[in-house]
């Protein structure tokens, strides 16, 4: 269902007779054989006066070529059988084969390989996704979740089990991204329910929950300014919602915040109104600086005091390399030693410098160490900072990125259980991503705003310590010599102003500073 005519919640959906191919013999073979016999069926979807005005004035649906939707025998196996459009598409036939002693028909709509029929007639492993297609005027069609049952063997009445958002944007977007504190998106069940001699539908979700959903281009790298539909499920938001866009060059994150309860009902529409690049209303706006685009920069509501002003500091979402940042958040990055502005070991290729490797990273191989008088020559007094030239955030992305001083990791950890939680509830326990251990700092009020922080242990010498187990990244602020501080997971706990000897090869996450008006 690749282009909607009629739109959503009035749209009057699918299936009618299909004319069975096989021969009077092959049919009587495969009752005999089987019990499954061709069958057709014809469709409608339930019609809604706001819905149809919402979206357009038209009175049908336009199946493409490859549509399909699951139909299961309501007794017997309750096999997941799959249905495909056949004929004159406007007609909306879809045929396959079905048990012959079935008296009841359970259907979803998209057809979902491996969905169960259970025995109260509801229906799991169905998918509500958390990364839908941007259609202009329209939705998803994959994520427009539908559920029917019937006793008539040549008809089925299609529910809405899902909700729409409409947003109206006038710039191109790379993506859009709605974001909640419950789940909005995962893998879950569809349940007709009977009431007042009415079907509707309803979806829970049990598994692979995601609190946030992604609107993304079908092709390219972005989609036009224009009108789209997000599918949620009906539900009650009590926390509030951000929604995000990522204009198309990746130059600017915008960010709407709603921190009231908002009720989403099923086959209905909330209009979250039109936005532009000049809205005042915005919470958040994050700029590409350097090297380093909006999407791979992260705003954790942290701020601080720096030379009388106050900043608000801007996280990268990955760790440093050696030619920029990692593409994911959960890549461990590179080593680097304090104020040094390359990796000796580059965790890419897997090889060292060569004028590094025999030693590593050790003390004599340090930046601004002198192993005539066994002392630094620079940065000899505590609280001093690196200058950009000697900051390998700085040299490595450009614009205004930098590490971390001491008191921005302390203020960060001091918002622990207050505006931000440092692993679940705030207990400062690691978690997985993707198979990756580490630690998850995220926004209370914005459960989908966060920073991944890998545990990706140290490097003492040519020795890899404490590699999926700990975590040290460095602040660009020197202790006493020979030391600088660091932020530290160690033992079940985090460290935020910890110190170690200078030429560890430790973790870097950039930050940097926008001026609070």
């Amino acid at each position: 269902m690749k282009k909607y005519i009629l739109p959503f919640m009035s749209i009057a959906m699918l299936m009618a007779m299909a004319s069975c191919s096989s021969s009077d013999d092959e049919v009587a073979e495969i009752k005999e054989e089987s019990k499954l016999v061709p069958m057709t069926f014809t469709a409608t979807q339930e019609s809604n006066a706001e819905t149809r005005s919402a979206l357009n004035n038209s009175n049908g649906v336009d199946w493409q070529a490859g549509d399909e939707i699951s139909v299961f025998d309501g007794n017997g196996e309750k096999v997941n059988h799959q249905f495909s459009l056949t004929g004159d598409a406007s007609l909306g036939k879809f045929s396959g084969i079905a048990s012959s002693e079935a008296t009841s028909f359970t259907a979803v709509y998209p057809y979902t390989e491996g969905a169960t029929l259970g025995e109260d007639g509801s229906v799991s492993g169905i998918t509500l996704p958390a990364e839908q297609t941007a259609t202009p005027n329209s939705f998803d069609p994959k994520a427009a979740l539908m559920m029917a049952y019937s006793t008539d063997k040549s008809k089925l009445d299609f529910k809405n089990a899902v909700s729409l958002v409409k947003v109206t944007t006038q710039f191109a977007c790379k993506k859009i991204v709605l974001s909640a504190n419950e789940d909005i998106a995962g893998t879950g069940t569809l349940t007709m329910t009977f009431d007042n001699d009415t079907y509707t539908s309803s979806f829970t979700f049990n598994s692979g929950s995601s609190k946030t959903i992604t609107l993304k281009p079908a092709t390219g790298e972005s989609f036009d300014a224009g009108t789209y539909y997000i599918v949620v499920p009906p539900t009650t938001l009590t926390n509030g919602f951000s929604i995000s866009f990522i204009n198309s060059a990746d130059t600017k994150a915008y960010t709407r915040t709603s921190t009231k309860n908002n009720i989403f009902n099923r086959s209905g529409i909330r209009n979250l109104g039109t936005f532009n690049e000049s809205d005042e209303t915005w919470t958040s706006t994050i700029e590409s600086n350097g090297n380093v685009k909006a999407s791979q920069q992260v705003d954790m509501g942290v701020t601080i005091e720096q030379d009388g002003k106050k900043y608000r500091v801007i996280f990268a979402k990955s760790n440093l390399t050696t030619t920029g940042l990692a593409e994911k958040e959960t890549d461990y990055g590179d080593y680097f030693a304090w104020g040094a502005t390359e990796p000796w070991y580059s965790s890419a290729t897997q090889t060292w410098k060569e004028d590094k490797k025999q030693y590593g990273y050790y003390l004599k191989n340090a930046p601004y160490y002198d192993s005539s008088t066994g002392k630094y020559t620079e940065y000899t007094t505590d609280g001093e900072i690196l200058e950009p030239a000697d900051d390998a955030a700085y040299v490595i992305l450009g614009g205004n990125w930098q590490l971390p001083t001491k008191e921005i990791w302390v203020a960060l950890y001091g918002a622990n259980t207050k505006t931000v939680n440092w692993g679940p509830n705030g207990n400062q326990a690691l978690e997985t991503i993707s198979g990756i251990q580490g630690m998850k700092i995220t926004k209370i009020d914005d459960s989908k705003t966060y920073i991944f922080l890998p545990a990706a242990g140290y490097v003492n010498g040519t020795k890899f310590e404490n590699v999926g187990s700990k975590f040290y990244y460095w602040s660009g602020t020197a202790n006493s010599t020979p030391n600088a501080y660091n932020l530290i997971f160690w033992n079940g706990s985090v460290i935020a102003q910890d110190y170690s000897y200078r030429h560890f090869g430790y973790s870097v996450r950039p930050v940097r500073l926008v001026a609070v008006d």
